[in-house]
């Protein structure tokens, strides 16, 4: 009969069937990695921080490709209404470009992370340059003491890397979540942030160019959410901070 149920179909069926769950397992797993697998990345690549082992109520906010006069000013904005922290990552050309900016990014009580001097995959440069991006940049924003955060250009990163950065006292950052802002509706990146919400967590946005004036809408939605989950908004040193008290 056409229809019946063979045994090779029924095989079929749930192969396909495991298959499918297996997809939906892996495509979860990115949407929202597991502290394990975050914490075996950190371990392999030279302690490059993912999220922070902490039990506080606390997550850190971060943006990438700062500063830009059309978007700046309206994250810090929305930020200071529900009293929320946060570290913005320098692209040095824009910070060169508008060095005021920098200035209200600190005098708001936030601070500054070095992201390399161009907006390109930091991962494609080769040692000098590399080190001419990191060391262009930190001049820039004038970080003289450690703690001193930096975050590859399109979140690329090697061992190759991690050495070269901590050889300038620099610990590199990526993120627990990166609900990609830039491509997808901001309802779907404010419920991506949620779903990957819990203590420790680094949470990744982007400043930058004025087609990025949206993420201050999505904070406007976002950041009462998060609020009355309990949590605070804090800068990643904050962060890295708590979880050292408690590690002690």
């Amino acid at each position: 009969m056409p229809g019946a149920l063979t045994p090779r179909r029924i095989l079929v069926a749930a192969i396909l069937s495991v298959a499918g769950l297996v997809a939906v397992a892996f495509a979860w797993s990115l949407l929202r990695p597991p502290d394990w697998v975050l914490d075996q990345a950190s371990t392999s690549l030279d302690g490059t921080i993912f999220r922070v082992d902490t039990n506080a109520r606390a997550v850190a906010l971060t943006f990438d490709d700062a500063p830009h006069p059309d978007v700046t000013p309206g994250i810090i904005r929305v930020l200071a209404r529900h009293n929320a922290r946060a570290t913005f990552f320098v692209i040095g050309s824009n910070g060169a470009a508008w060095p005021a900016l920098l200035d209200s990014i600190r005098v708001a009580g936030h601070e500054l992370g070095n992201h390399f001097y161009t907006d390109r995959m930091s991962a494609q440069l080769d040692d000098e340059e590399l080190r001419e991006e990191l060391l262009r940049t930190h001049r820039i924003i004038g970080n003289p003491e450690p703690p001193r955060w930096c975050r590859p250009g399109h979140g690329m990163i090697t061992t190759r890397m991690t050495e070269l950065f901590h050889e300038y006292e620099y610990t590199p950052v990526l993120g627990t979540a990166y609900p990609f802002d830039l491509r997808v509706p901001a309802g779907a990146t404010v419920r991506h942030v949620l779903a990957n919400l819990r203590p420790g967590a680094i949470l990744v946005l982007h400043d930058g160019a004025p087609d990025r004036a949206r993420t201050v809408d999505i904070l406007g939605d976002l950041l009462p959410r998060i609020r009355a989950r309990g949590y605070r908004l804090v800068t990643v040193s904050e962060l890295v901070e708590l979880g050292e008290r408690e590690a002690h």
